[in-house]
C-alpha cells in the first residue's frame, strides 16, 4: 500500500486594511511539470503574457466569494473574470503566485519571530592573543 497523493488547495485572502480584504479564492495547487513551464525552469521563457496567467488563474480557481452588484454569487468562469476591474484581476493572480511560492502577505511572519533582532547568544570576545612563550 502507497502513500495516497491528495490534491493541494490553497486560500487565497487579503490582509486586513487592504482595498481587497473580505475577497476568498479557493485555489487547486499547480503539478510540478506547469511550473516549471511557468517559471521557465524547463528551459523556456516562462509566462509573460498577461491573459496566460489570467487564464491558467481560471483554470486553478475552484471557488470565491464574489458576488454581482446585484448580490448573486459570480461564476468561477473566464467570462466571470473579464467582467471584473483588471486591478482586483492582477492582486487575485498575484496573491495565487504568492501563495504558491509561500511569500503572500495575508501569511505574515508569526508573533514569535525574532524579526531580525541579534542573537540572545553572549558574543565570543575578540582579543588579540598573548605572544607564544616559546620564541
Amino acid at each position: 500500500m502507497g502513500y495516497k497523493v491528495k490534491p493541494k488547495t490553497y486560500l487565497v485572502q487579503f490582509e486586513a486594511g487592504h482595498e481587497y480584504h473580505g475577497i476568498e479564492a479557493r485555489l487547486s495547487g499547480m503539478p510540478y511539470g506547469e511550473w516549471e513551464q511557468v517559471t521557465g525552469l524547463d528551459g523556456g521563457e516562462g509566462e509573460t503574457n498577461g491573459a496566460d496567467a489570467v487564464r491558467r488563474f481560471v483554470e486553478h480557481l475552484i471557488s470565491w466569494n464574489l458576488e454581482d452588484e446585484g448580490g448573486q454569487p459570480l461564476p468561477t468562469t473566464l467570462d466571470a473574470v473579464k467582467t471584473l476591474d483588471h486591478e482586483l484581476v492582477a492582486a487575485l493572480n498575484n496573491a495565487y503566485i504568492q501563495t504558491l511560492i509561500g511569500v503572500h502577505d495575508a501569511d505574515p511572519l508569526p508573533e514569535t519571530s525574532p524579526s531580525g533582532e541579534q542573537s540572545q547568544v553572549a558574543s565570543i570576545p575578540m582579543v588579540a592573543l598573548s605572544p607564544s612563550l616559546a620564541s
